[in-house]
């Protein structure tokens, strides 16, 4: 009989173990909403995804250098190199967020998680767009579709209930920051470039939107540039709330970055860092705890 029960708390033991370790995994790696158009930028625009998957590192590198040593000129000096270096021979595959973060994503997990899932949704609404049997009403349903279930997921954002003054992470990190609202202009002009036209015109509206990107990144630009309802009208007019959550997205991200300017050095710096960083998070309407030393 204590043969048998003590196989029995092993087993007991082991289908925990499954459990917790499978629902680790799906917090980890969100699954995007099913359907034929998924992955449609890889497959009919790989030269655009490489740039997207540029990007995305880029997104990701700069998180967890600002978060060890904050948002400084050596933040600018090597995230620039970084990113500079990466274009120039772009990845076909987007990364693996939980690795090219691994402090940022063990330390600060629900706004990694919120980001996370931003990724997802911006990748899929690129998707949607890029789809070859795209017609106006099918990619209002499958958008709507995405939207819906980017709203229930746990780290979706909420509308804060006010606005805030510019980071200032754009003057601390000016050539860091010029880089990143260019990827950021990149995804905007890209869905406008898909949105705006049949799956025929596409091909040489998004040449141009990859040669516009790769001619302008030195130029400077303003955070009001790169979003949906400046630069692109067709879809915040034919899909508002998907442009929307997307501007909310761009901003959230600014927000981040902003609140880790102090950097995590230093004990002083860390807390500064963190308290920021968990202001940010109640804003758009996320759990704070676990952030840093909370």
């Amino acid at each position: 009989m204590r043969r048998f029960d003590g196989a029995a708390r092993v087993a007991v033991f082991c289908a925990v173990a499954i459990a917790a370790a499978r629902a680790s995994e799906s917090s980890q790696e969100p699954f995007r909403p099913r359907g034929r158009y998924n992955h449609s930028v890889h497959r009919f625009f790989p030269d655009l995804d490489s740039r997207f998957n540029a990007v995305r590192y880029g997104r990701w590198r700069a998180l967890e250098i600002a978060w060890t040593v904050g948002i400084n000129p050596g933040l600018d000096r090597e995230f620039s190199s970084f990113l500079t270096s990466l274009l120039a021979d772009p990845p076909r595959f987007p990364p693996e967020a939980a690795l090219v973060t691994p402090r940022f994503a063990r330390e600060a997990a629900a706004v990694f998680h919120a980001l996370h899932w931003g990724q997802i949704f911006e990748q899929q609404v690129s998707d949607i767009l890029g789809s070859a049997d795209a017609t106006s009403a099918l990619t209002a349903a499958r958008l709507e579709r995405a939207l819906e279930a980017y709203r229930r997921e746990r780290w979706a954002l909420s509308q804060p209930a006010e606005e805030v003054p510019p980071s200032e992470a754009l003057r601390l990190a000016p050539m860091s920051a010029r880089l990143l609202l260019s990827g950021t202009q990149l995804f905007v002009r890209a869905a406008e470039a898909l949105a705006a036209a049949d799956f025929g015109q596409q091909r040489w509206k998004v040449r141009d939107t990859i040669a516009e990107f790769d001619s302008m990144l030195p130029r400077e630009k303003t955070p009001e540039e790169s979003t949906y309802r400046v630069s692109a009208p067709t879809v915040a007019e034919s899909f508002p709330a998907v442009g929307a959550h997307l501007d909310r997205l761009a901003q959230f991200r600014a927000e981040v970055y902003g609140a880790l300017v102090p950097g995590g050095a230093t004990a002083e710096s860390r807390r500064q860092r963190d308290a920021r960083l968990r202001d940010v998070a109640r804003r758009y309407g996320l759990p704070a705890g676990g952030i840093g030393g909370s």
